[in-house]
């Protein structure tokens, strides 16, 4: 073996005959390790693999033809009096399709009172609300949009506004049940 990587190093790098296999073999791994090992400056999270579409796959989880709302944007938080946080993660099912494409948005009345694109931290993958209002005791309607799917899903009547309160879990979080598999 030896005799082959010298054969080698005498032809690619034939003015380095004669100093041994090491640094001629040396010389033609660097470049791999500078382009292959270097600082890689892609910042974007990587997505996990949609999964496969069954003849078993609900029709909740098949691609729609819902578009990404243009009209979900943050709104103007000095025309409320009171805000609501909350911290929303997806349950498992949905979780395996998002992505940074997706939003959330809360309403009251129909009106858009929160919007939060997707953030992950740690390996944890969220969105966080600030909903805005004026009155204790709307019903606030929570809305995700999943850019894999092109679709919305909507939960009607999902909590009651109460400043600084909003619906958590355990551990905080709140976990929405956008279909009955979530």
């Amino acid at each position: 073996m030896l005799k082959t990587l010298n054969k080698v190093q005498n032809y690619l790098l034939p003015s380095l005959q004669g100093r041994g296999w090491g640094v001629g073999l040396l010389l033609l791994l660097l470049p791999l390790c500078l382009t292959s090992c270097g600082d890689d400056d892609d910042d974007t999270i990587q997505q996990p693999p949609v999964p496969v579409v069954t003849d078993d796959t609900p029709e909740y989880l098949r691609e729609g033809t819902d578009v990404r709302p243009t009209t979900w944007s943050v709104p103007d938080y000095t025309l409320y009096e009171h805000t609501m946080s909350v911290q929303v993660q997806l349950g498992d099912t949905l979780a395996a399709y998002q992505g940074t494409g997706d939003m959330m948005c809360a309403t009251i009345g129909g009106e858009v009172r929160a919007v939060s694109t997707y953030h992950e931290t740690g390996g944890q993958a969220y969105f966080e609300l600030v909903i805005g209002g004026d009155k204790v005791g709307h019903q606030v309607s929570l809305s995700y949009y999943c850019d894999r799917l092109h679709r919305i899903y909507t939960i009607s009547n999902w909590a009651t506004f109460t400043p600084s309160a909003a619906p958590t879990g355990d551990d905080g979080i709140y976990r929405p049940m956008f279909s009955e598999h979530d």
